[in-house]
């Protein structure tokens, strides 16, 4: 119960109304706020729901690349879809930071494509590639390079990082970015940059669940 002077008076205390109108305007309160967090809510599932990034598998099931020193292995950049770019891709354009700069690379990118240029780890560049038709992927993720490398350094926690290409093709798109699969327009849409790391802890990929219920759980308190 209230602590006596305070919370909620008793009606008849109150002129005819007043008890409604303090109730009305709580609940308008509780429905802003609900209806902000859903926007914020669902705003970051469209943002973050395409993505390309590096991984140390094909299907992008994890985030760590494995390479001892004086070893040879293999990373993959993969495209993500999702939101916007859900119902496939056409193209994709970045680069990706920190690859160690002694180390051999070898760049193999998708068979499918019909067009690459650059190269995704230049210093002050990046790349871009493009394929006939759309690319769905297998489970909404497809493939764009496989680089194989030999590792003529010890490593330890080294990040990976996504961006956009330094020279964009467009100057309104200051992003990593997918083109959508509506030819002849090639709708480019930006998407997020991923992270990976060499030799760091095991890390694995995971996406985020958001529940309206969860939200709707706000308006009922």
């Amino acid at each position: 119960m209230p602590c006596p002077g305070h919370g909620v008076k008793e009606a008849a205390d109150l002129p005819g109304g007043v008890l409604i109108s303090h109730l009305k305007q709580e609940d308008n309160m509780k429905l802003r706020i609900v209806s902000f967090v859903a926007a914020m809510v669902l705003g970051a599932g469209i943002a973050s729901a395409a993505s390309i990034g590096v991984f140390g598998d094909q299907a992008g099931g994890t985030c760590n690349i494995a390479a001892a020193p004086g070893g040879a292995g293999s990373l993959y950049i993969l495209a993500t879809l999702g939101g916007a770019v859900s119902g496939g891709m056409t193209g994709a354009e970045f680069r990706v930071d920190n690859l160690p700069t002694a180390w051999f690379v070898n760049l193999i990118p998708n068979p499918a494509a019909n067009l690459t240029l650059g190269n995704p780890f230049a210093l002050g560049g990046g790349a871009n590639i493009a394929f006939p038709g759309c690319q769905i992927g297998g489970g909404g993720v497809v493939l764009l390079w496989t680089v194989s490398f030999f590792a003529t350094t010890a490593e330890t926690n080294r990040t990976l990082t996504v961006a956009r290409h330094t020279n964009p093709s467009n100057l309104n798109f200051q992003c990593p970015l997918m083109t959508l699969c509506d030819s002849p327009v090639f709708t480019k849409v930006c998407v997020s940059g991923g992270q990976a790391v060499i030799n760091g802890p095991s890390c694995t990929v995971a996406v985020a669940q958001k529940s309206w219920s969860g939200v709707k759980a706000l308006y009922n308190n």
